[in-house]
């Protein structure tokens, strides 16, 4: 991939930790990496999210499956 455009992307792109308050909510561990309760920080809604930390350098075709369901299950 470009790097200009990988670093034109990374710039434009929001940024989890601007959207959402989570540091110390860690409520547990799944498959590929940490869940964490959160709240948006613009105050938009008072909903609780659950925000999952993928680790690894790269995510392999089950970790695509899961965020594919999680999406899906996030819009209903």
């Amino acid at each position: 991939m470009d790097y200009d455009f990988k670093t034109k992307l990374a710039a434009e792109r929001e940024r989890v930790e601007d959207l959402f308050e989570y540091e110390g909510c860690k409520v547990g561990r799944g498959t590929y990496g940490h869940v964490y309760k959160a709240k948006r920080k613009d105050g938009k809604d008072e909903k609780e999210y659950a925000l999952k930390q993928i680790e690894g350098t790269g995510i392999s075709m089950s970790a695509c499956r899961e965020i594919a369901v999680s999406e899906r299950l996030a819009s209903q």
